[in-house]
């Protein structure tokens, strides 16, 4: 409360309160003027400023009913930038700053219909894009719209029955079991090694990078970590893509022998924690850059031009399943539901399972190899530490 004015002088309030503003919270700031002070008490005034408060605070909120798409994402990506995790976050906002603000970032909400929206999903659709592409632009639209009617800034979704329109099916790429052949034959070392371990382990790149020297038995290896592509320092080693993927999976036994060999030459060979394929300095890889610096030129030297992460799996699941039951297939791929996290604790591998990676491994290495001793690791296998430090 003050005094406002020279002659004759009012009593004059002072608050504050908080508007949405394009989609923006500000606060500002409330002086109203409360009557003369030749009539009107102290008590009198601050009763009135008091009756004001009441009045404004009751009353339904502004709101910013013109408020424009764009600006309606801005806030809703905001407000979960705490949930999602960086790299989904990344690729989220980069399907929608690529499709749907282009298309809808200057439509008021007042104005969206049913009809724009999935106008929007047909042209990606037709565009040739994923299937999955379209469904994380229908589910966060719809996300998007619902927040906006529980803020009350809509009265109802429109995306509430929006329609996933047909997607074109991309052929997806396995490699042939020559192709698998000629890869490993064109390859030694440290690089053998990794090819092998996507081959008859299943295993995905960022599980490959995590890998370390205590992760590998004699017959085993337990995947527990994978490498986070968009983080740094000590967030890149992180968990892996899903909880049943934190599991041990069998491991055929010239590979198993040659990884042993591989980890009693390692630099770091007496720390447990150490990556088994480090780089020069002893840290973990990026993903990209180990498939386009190291795999892919050994890749084109096979002939495989389009060598990628994704295509190996598949490859890895496809030609297993020639030598295992689909049971099988599934325990080496970790795609079936554990009953308990397998994090920590060894699991023993079913004979059959262990049988079937066997009989895989010996059906790709036998023909055009040199037999040797079950003893004896290969001459250049140990050419992945040429470059390390010791």
């Amino acid at each position: 409360m003050e005094r406002f004015g020279t002659r004759p002088q009012n009593w004059r309030g002072l608050y504050y309160v908080y508007v949405v503003t394009n989609g923006v919270e500000k606060r500002v700031q409330r002086r109203p003027i409360l009557g003369a002070t030749a009539t009107l008490s102290k008590r009198a005034a601050e009763d009135k400023l008091a009756e004001i408060i009441s009045r404004e605070l009751t009353a339904p909120a502004e709101r910013p009913r013109l408020l424009r798409f764009s600006d309606l994402w801005r806030g809703f990506s905001s407000l979960k930038s705490g949930v999602w995790g960086k790299a989904h976050a990344g690729n989220l906002q980069s399907i929608f700053n690529k499709h749907v603000l282009p298309a809808l970032g200057n439509w008021e909400l007042s104005q969206l219909t049913l009809e724009p929206l999935q106008h929007l999903l047909n042209q990606v659709a037709q565009r040739g894009y994923r299937r999955s592409t379209l469904k994380h632009i229908r589910t966060y639209l719809k996300a998007a719209l619902d927040f906006a009617v529980d803020e009350g800034l809509m009265n109802r979704n429109p995306a509430r029955k929006l329609e996933l329109p047909k997607a074109k099916k991309s052929r997806e790429r396995f490699y042939s079991f020559a192709e698998m052949k000629q890869l490993l034959s064109v390859s030694a070392g440290r690089e053998n090694l990794v090819f092998r371990v996507l081959l008859f382990c299943g295993l995905r790149a960022a599980e490959l990078l995590a890998l370390r020297i205590e992760d590998v038995g004699p017959d085993q290896l337990r995947i527990d970590e994978a490498v986070k592509e968009k983080e740094k320092g000590a967030n890149r080693i992180g968990e892996t893509k899903t909880e049943t993927s934190d599991a041990w999976v069998a491991v055929p036994p010239g590979l198993a022998r040659d990884l042993q060999a591989w980890v009693s030459k390692h630099p770091q060979r007496h720390d447990p924690r150490a990556f088994l394929f480090p780089t020069a300095t002893g840290t973990a890889y990026r993903v990209g850059n180990f498939l386009k610096r190291v795999l892919k030129p050994i890749a084109k030297s096979a002939g495989i031009e389009d060598f990628d992460f994704r295509a190996m799996r598949s490859t890895a699941s496809r030609l297993f399943q020639t030598h295992g039951t689909v049971k099988d297939t599934q325990g080496q791929m970790r795609h079936a539901d554990p009953t308990t996290t397998l994090r920590y604790y060894v699991k023993v591998i079913p004979e059959n399972q262990r049988k079937a990676v066997a009989d895989f491994e010996r059906c790709v290495m036998k023909s055009g190899a040199k037999r040797r001793s079950k003893a004896e690791p290969s001459r250049q296998l140990m050419k992945g530490f040429a470059r390390r430090p010791s």
